[in-house]
């Protein structure tokens, strides 16, 4: 041992007291002091003594001790950083483990919410996302006139081009009985409005003034533009089941394609819906729809889409 080696036999054997607070403990061997500077247990300023001496000194003052201090003191040095490079690498290894779970973490829950889409939604696609909203088929007829409480007017800025600008409360005058009394039920198709009696050969209306507006939409076009962009009107409908859990219910629209091709007016016929986010978001998208303008009477169509399961 170093001890060993600094120190000579007989202060290596020599027997020493030293304090500790009030304490006066020993007696040790030279040997057995200098172990004990080494384990940290004694310090420079312990006081040691001969045993049978009346005063103490500090154990770095003694001659003997002095390189066993130094080297003491070195080593406690030397062992303080490492216990600190120790404890700053455990603390990035838990700050690296931590961001490491919380990266496995979210990559957990992303897989798992895509296979739960998947599960519900299946590889059908759009379409299984509106699985619970059907949709009747359209029915297009010449824009009718209604009731007072119920007409909701969004001016395009166009009118036909043979009518000069009605005024503000202007209404739009009831067809001839044989066009009124023959107006398909709702969801009939498209096709069936064709057929109706009072429709003259190549498209003209007989109106009750005896002006012959012509009617000159084109049904199949309508109907294409509605097949096209009705998932929109879908997500209006998903929204406002969202907002009303477990509403189910049949609710019928109307609305009039201005000459422009722009929607211009709506109806939601369903008492608790007529106005409000649900109104205002079939709206908007229903302004986006690209209809082709046309000349003549104006087009009404008509849908009904059901939420939820009826029982």
């Amino acid at each position: 041992m170093v001890a060993g080696q600094e120190l000579n036999e007989e202060l290596s054997n020599q027997q020493w007291l030293f304090r500790q607070g009030d304490l006066v403990l020993g007696p040790l061997t030279g040997r057995q002091l200098v172990e004990k500077l080494y384990t940290g247990e004694l310090t420079a300023d312990t006081l040691v003594a001969p045993p049978g001496a009346r005063e103490f000194s500090r154990i770095g003052a003694v001659e003997a001790f002095k390189v066993h201090v130094a080297r003491a003191q070195a080593k406690a040095r030397v062992d303080a950083e490492q216990r600190a490079e120790r404890q700053r690498v455990m603390r990035k290894r838990m700050i690296l483990g931590g961001v490491a779970a919380a990266v496995t973490l979210a990559l957990a829950l992303g897989a798992w919410q895509v296979a739960r889409w998947a599960a519900v939604h299946g590889p059908g696609g759009e379409e299984d996302e509106f699985a619970d909203i059907s949709v009747e088929l359209p029915t297009i007829t010449l824009a009718q006139a209604r009731k007072e409480e119920e007409l909701i007017a969004y001016p395009t800025g166009s009118r036909p081009p043979d009518k000069p600008a009605a005024s503000a409360d202007a209404r739009p005058k009831p067809q001839p009985a044989a066009v009124s009394s023959s107006k398909p039920a709702a969801g009939a198709p498209a096709a069936a409005v064709a057929a109706r009696p009072g429709k003259k050969p190549g498209g003209g209306s007989d109106e009750p003034d005896g002006l012959d507006m012509g009617t000159e939409f084109d049904q199949d076009a309508i109907n294409k533009v509605v097949k096209n962009n009705q998932n929109s009107l879908r997500r209006c409908l998903k929204e406002e089941a969202e907002r009303r859990p477990g509403f189910v219910a049949r609710i019928p629209i109307e609305f009039v394609i201005g000459n422009d091709g722009r929607v211009s007016k709506l109806w939601v016929d369903h008492p608790q819906l007529k106005q409000g986010p649900l109104y205002d978001c079939f709206f908007t998208e229903l302004k986006k729809w690209p209809f082709k303008p046309y000349k003549g009477s104006l087009a009404s169509v008509g849908l009904a889409f059901t939420v939820g399961k009826r029982g």
